[in-house]
């Protein structure tokens, strides 16, 4: 029996450390790795049984070619040599006839490791292929974040113990970034207030002290009349606002003040006593925190509501109090050299560029050249993206060629015509950086793969060999890479050398502890906080954060209720809908959260219907107050193969995108519900 360490390979921000513990050729125990300054000695619930998913019968062993019709799960058993070779047939094939942008490459953070998450990328840069924009995530919050401070960590999640007053706005923490929690409780055992602001009530809201429950959609509202309220009663700091922000005074007169606490109120659902009594208590805060999800950034104002919020930290003078400011994101200080495993110097000429948020009608209306051949890996499109059944009809073409590396057979590997069985990240070496604090770690494989399961990087390497590409690139190893990602000259990097991150120590980016990102200056192209963008102005775009209404809801009389679709606590996205014990943690089957307002008869365990003018579904209603009226919440992603009619929530998710950034819209889709008994 040895222990190792290895590192969480999930799309989450804690980036665990992880203590493997195996017996001969089985992991039998996952534990959080203790002297990690994040893990602290404990893993989520999804990762601390990790063997399940590891060792599971389900699991894809061996290179499969698909036998039946596309969907039907009718595959036979071929060789690594048999798979490659089919595979690079069809690559020269679809080349040779209709061009390198034939080909695609759809991929997520199935894996967030730095070489295995990006190699294919190479490949396909070499191919000329179309190139792909994953902006199905956060795009649409980064782009208001960037609008207001210009990027860059504004926090240390590790300060956040020095905050008086935290904020939780559109973010359930408790589900999604477990290992913040010990840093929340330990302010809040110093006389921090914990407040989320939420939609509905989910394991955050119960854990918090306060909540403020407003209207999907709806948060710049709330965050200029937060603003609106300071300003009438003087409130703001404006030694801050003088010296380090521009733009205030005509933020106030614009947006600001067509947003008084009545019109607040009623735009929000927030009563006005406690819009008076939040911009109180954050006045009064000597060092206010706003930790912003997000989730927050996919709705139709996604770049505007976190464009809101960093202004009302501003008008605070939030930035400069340590503990104080906005929680975002920590994963943009990390600047490696990823040209190293990517090579766009490969990619011969510009290619067109696939918004992955547009994968049903790039599949389905693309032309000159359509796409003929599709490789995913580290993402089931075909429950994760949104128009599923334009996603599905995609699949199904007979001219579309499609190949697989996954783990287990998903709705999207179904639809391939060959599936290559992948590693899980114990069986494979990789070095990983988070989104949720400042440290770097390298992963050393702690077990033999699995079957004949291979890494990305061997099959990147394996498939360009078959190509006849005879670059030293398809013969490096993953430590080489590793060594060509740290040669970079960005200053967070000073002082880490790759030999030490190489052999498993735990390394912190060359950040200064106990100082504000934005201490000095805002990475703005004024250098200052900017309540009004000239760059964007030029551009054409809005100056300010600002909130016009619901303009997508065009057709409220036929689709009334706006749906919103979470994480699950037992899933993240799609990783975990393979596994029973996961499924029966939530429900065993999909719900959708109704208000009683809202059910009419329908009862608790009713199947109901939920349509609107994508596609329709049938799930299983919740009656509860958790919600509120005219909020539908479905929590989770799970697989289709797992609904009541073979379809997921994504079926009824649009391609429309975010105000700024070109971000998704998850959570801006109206629906019509009825019950399935009903005549």
């Amino acid at each position: 029996m040895s222990v190792l360490k290895t590192v969480c390979a999930l799309d989450c921000p804690d980036a665990c450390s992880v203590l493997v513990t195996v017996e001969g050729e089985r992991a039998v125990q996952f534990r959080g790795d203790p002297a990690h300054p994040i893990t602290r000695g404990f893993l989520c619930g999804k990762v601390q049984h990790y063997e399940d998913v590891v060792h599971s019968s389900d699991r894809i062993l061996h290179p499969l070619r698909r036998i039946g019709e596309k969907g039907s799960g009718q595959f036979e058993r071929i060789s690594w040599n048999e798979a490659l070779r089919i595979t690079a047939d069809r690559i020269r094939d679809v080349r040779g006839l209709h061009g390198g942008e034939a080909l695609a490459l759809y991929y997520y953070a199935g894996t967030m490791g730095n070489v295995h998450r990006f190699a294919p990328e190479a490949l396909f840069n070499r191919l000329g292929a179309t190139r792909l924009r994953q902006n199905i995530c956060y795009y649409g919050a980064d782009a208001g974040y960037a609008a207001v401070v210009g990027g860059g960590y504004g926090l240390d999640p590790e300060d956040v113990v020095h905050s008086d007053f935290i904020c939780v706005w559109g973010c359930n923490v408790v589900t999604t970034q477990v290992h913040l929690i010990p840093f929340l409780d330990e302010a809040r055992k110093k006389g921090a207030r914990l407040v989320t602001i939420d939609p509905y009530r989910n394991r955050t809201v119960a854990a918090s002290d306060d909540w403020v429950q407003a209207k999907p959609g709806t948060d710049t509202a709330l965050a200029l009349g937060l603003i609106h309220i300071l300003a009438r009663d003087d409130r703001v700091d404006r030694d801050f606002i003088k010296r380090r922000t521009i733009g205030y005074e005509q933020f106030l007169r614009g947006p600001v003040s067509r947003f008084p606490p009545e019109r607040t109120a009623e735009v929000t659902g927030v009563p006005v006593a406690k819009l008076e009594e939040l911009a109180s208590r954050l006045a009064s805060a000597r060092s206010p925190l706003f930790k912003v999800g997000i989730g927050l950034g996919r709705h139709s104002h996604g770049a505007a509501s976190v464009r809101a919020i960093c202004c009302l930290a501003g008008v605070l003078g939030a930035y400069e109090k340590l503990g104080g400011g906005i929680l975002y994101d920590a994963g943009c200080e990390f600047k490696p050299n990823l040209d190293a495993v990517k090579r766009p110097d490969w990619l011969e000429r510009p290619t067109r560029w696939m918004n992955m948020t547009h994968l049903g009608t790039a599949l389905t209306e693309w032309r000159d050249p359509p796409i003929r051949f599709l490789y995913v890996h580290g993402s089931n499109p075909a429950a994760t993206a949104p128009l599923q059944a334009r996603v599905r009809e995609g699949l199904a073409r007979d001219d579309l060629f499609t190949v697989v590396h996954e783990r287990f057979l998903t709705d999207t590997a179904l639809r391939a015509d060959i599936v290559l069985p992948a590693v899980t990240f114990v069986e494979s070496s990789d070095l990983y950086k988070s989104y949720g604090h400042l440290y770097f770690q390298y992963a050393k494989q702690a077990l033999k793969p699995l079957g004949e399961s291979r890494t990305n990087l061997e099959v990147t390497q394996a498939l360009g060999k078959s190509l006849g590409f005879t670059d030293s690139w398809f013969d490096s190893s993953v430590e080489d890479l590793v060594r060509e990602i740290f040669k970079t000259d960005h200053p967070n990097f000073q002082g880490i050398d790759a030999e030490r991150v190489l052999s498993g120590e735990t390394i912190r980016l060359n950040i200064p502890r106990g100082v504000s990102g934005f201490a000095e200056h805002f990475r703005t192209p004024s250098g200052k906080l900017e309540f009004v963008s000239e760059k964007l102005e030029r551009e054409g775009l809005p100056a300010m954060a600002d909130y016009r209404g619901d303009p997508f809801n065009i057709r409220p009389e036929a689709y009334p209720f706006r749906l919103l679709t979470p994480p699950a606590h037992s899933f993240l996205n799609g990783s975990f809908g393979m596994l029973e014990r996961a499924r029966k943690k939530e429900g065993g089957e999909p719900v959708v959260l109704v208000h009683p307002d809202d059910a009419g008869g329908i009862a608790s365990g009713e199947e109901v219907e939920l349509s609107n003018e994508h596609g329709s579904l049938r799930i299983v209603a919740r009656v509860t107050r958790d919600t509120q009226p005219g909020v539908l919440v479905a929590e989770g992603t799970w697989w289709p193969l797992h609904g009541r009619n073979g379809r997921g929530i994504n079926v009824l998710t649009s391609e429309r995108l975010t105000d700024l950034g070109g971000g998704s819209t998850f959570h801006d889709n109206r629906v019509a519900l009825r019950s399935v008994m009903a005549p």
